[in-house]
């Protein structure tokens, strides 16, 4: 038996360094871990919920993999809140978190089950004929939205991938990838095909897994001492020669070493083993739902809606097609270059106004809400026409593309205030808002007396003396002495759109207003009472009418889009800082 104990104990070492070894080599974890999740039936759209990207700590991989090869198939980015407004009630399916360790957890809602409830409409919104499309109340709509919907329509959605609502957006053919390494907050992410055929086969997320072993070197030095002990123990067993008191108590010290070592080192493998137990799932931990409303568009979301605006608004002005424009134009930007694209067709020397400015944006003055219709504006710059602009932009529901509502060019100095951060947004203000010098559906109607009156107008005090009002009073001054030179008559006619006017705060206190001005002109040619004198009609109105002279009078009209700023309280003037006047037709007599 002298050689029974030595050999017992370095067998105990060798099994404890072999632990160690093991968690470096067989039992080595993954450098990633991945959850998958196969869906038969998913339906048109998947959301992947907030927090479900950082259930382990990031980069994380979200891959999602169409049922066709040949499918595009794309992942969108953008906060649970629009995602919820987007997907509306149609069918969706959510993947929320891990049904195990690993496989995703997915819950498919069908036929409007778990369909988000839908805000109230913004009754406070700064574009006022954006909100609603013609001869629609809010009874028509209480109306529709009572109404039960097909389910067959609630099955199918527009394809995904190209809405403005989202922040950014990737595609493949087939499948698609995207990295997320940020914090969870409010983000979620849309996937899905052409709106029609299953959105994803497959969706799995891979994030980057703890290698680190922390028993092993520990087990493999606490071997290798036992191993040591084992060799010295087997050295005293060779030393038969002693003295019998020296044996026993030699065989007295061993036993209470192995007892000692013994006990210590089958705790060993029980906590490396331990360690491996089975993890608690983690559960994803989104940033609360916001308690108030967010900024509509971030800055690379309106730079990439700019995009679309300025591509779709070019290919209509070069085919001078109306149905195109209207497919990104509202308001007052629509009915000045649809009644542009009519005297460009008839007169080949007219100018279109400039191209929608998508070189830079300069400052995203978006606004804050979460409702629809939404309503904000931007200003950037178009190098070809050299000009700044302040546009307007529009989106009618959560689905719908953005349309320049307005566009004015900015005047040359024009200090426009600093705005709130864009990562917060800016406050709507209502056509009616009070503390202002003037309420902003008033602004557009005080400037037209102003154009018509000059300094006789009592609202020449509110507003800062400004080139185009200078310039227009200028040439109806001219027109007049003209026409009556040679016995004509000449009259002006301007009237504030009180129905089309958006309104945003600005940072010191003061909103930015933009509203419409109708203009007139009516010459009436010299007469007698027997004969009546000619006009000679100008361009480009001559070539609307198809003529060149005339007896009877002469209509031309243009419309005038302006932007102000009107600062709070009573003491301090309104400033134009932007204008864009499109001459919008002509005819002839009373």
């Amino acid at each position: 038996m002298r050689y029974v104990l030595p050999a017992v104990i370095i067998v105990i070492g060798l099994i404890t360094g072999m632990f160690g070894v093991l968690q470096k080599t067989v039992w080595a974890p993954d450098d990633q871990r991945t959850a998958t999740v196969q869906l038969d039936e998913p339906g048109p759209v998947v959301v992947i919920e907030p927090g479900v990207l950082n259930l382990y700590p990031t980069p994380a991989q979200l891959t999602a993999t169409a049922a066709d090869p040949g499918q595009e198939i794309t992942i969108s980015r953008t906060t649970k809140e629009n995602a919820d407004a987007w997907v509306g009630a149609s069918d969706v399916t959510r993947i929320t978190g891990l049904q195990d360790e690993t496989t995703l957890a997915a819950q498919t809602t069908t036929g409007g089950e778990g369909a988000p409830e839908a805000p109230e409409a913004d009754t406070t919104e700064g574009a006022t004929d954006a909100p609603t499309e013609e001869g629609q109340d809010g009874e028509a709509q209480e109306g529709e939205e009572a109404q039960e919907v097909d389910p067959e329509e609630l099955a199918t959605v527009p394809a995904p991938g190209g809405s403005d609502l989202w922040e950014s957006t990737e595609s493949g053919e087939g499948t698609v990838s995207l990295e997320f390494d940020e914090d969870a907050q409010r983000t979620a992410f849309v996937i899905g095909t052409d709106g029609e055929a299953p959105a994803a086969q497959e969706i799995s997320i891979t994030w980057p897994n703890d290698t680190s072993t922390p028993w092993a070197i520990p087990l493999m030095l606490i071997g290798g001492g036992i191993v040591v002990v084992g060799l010295i123990v087997g050295g005293f067993g060779l030393r038969g020669r002693k003295r019998e008191a020296e044996r026993r108590r030699a065989r007295q010290e061993r036993r209470r070493k192995l007892a000692e070592t013994g006990a210590a080192f089958a705790i060993v493998p029980v906590i490396a083993l331990a360690g491996c137990a089975p993890e608690e799932l983690p559960q994803a931990e989104p940033a609360p739902a916001p308690t108030e409303a967010g900024p509509a568009v971030t800055d690379d979301q309106v730079t990439a809606i700019l995009g679309r605006i300025g591509e779709s608004v070019a290919t209509a002005d070069g085919d001078l097609d109306a149905e195109q424009l209207e497919k990104r134009a509202s308001g007052p930007a629509l009915e000045q270059r649809k009644a542009a694209y009519e005297v460009k067709d008839a007169s080949d020397d007219f100018t279109l106004p400039p191209a929608i400015a998508t070189d830079e944006v300069l400052v995203n003055h978006t606004s804050a809400t979460d409702m629809w219709p939404r309503v904000t504006s931007v200003i950037a710059t178009d190098s070809d026409s050299d000009t700044t602009q302040l546009l307007v932009l529009a989106q009618q529901d959560a689905r719908a593309d953005y349309t320049v509502w307005s566009q004015t060019l900015l005047q040359p100095g024009a200090e426009i205030p600093e705005v709130a951060d864009p990562r917060e947004g800016s406050e709507l203000l209502a056509p009616d808002a009070e503390g202002y010098r003037l309420p902003p559906a008033e602004v557009a109607a005080a400037y037209a007396d102003v154009l018509a009156k000059g300094e006789d107008s009592d609202s020449a005090g509110a507003f800062e003396e400004d080139a185009f009002v200078n310039q227009s009073r200028s040439n109806q001054s001219s027109q007049r002495e003209a026409l009556e030179s040679g016995g004509a008559e000449v009259s002006f006619d301007f009237q504030g759109d009180d129905a089309q006017v958006a309104a945003m705060a600005a940072a010191d206190g003061s909103a930015i207003v933009t509203g419409v001005v109708e203009t007139e002109s009516t010459i009436t040619p010299d007469s007698t009472e027997s004969t009546t004198g000619t006009l000679t009609i100008p361009s480009p109105a001559a070539d609307v009418l198809g003529e060149t002279e005339t007896s009877e009078e002469l209509h031309q009209t243009s419309t005038v889009v302006v932007t102000w700023v009107v600062p709070a309280g009573e003491d301090d003037p309104i400033r134009m800082v932007g204008v864009n006047e499109i001459f919008t037709g002509a005819s002839l007599g009373e």
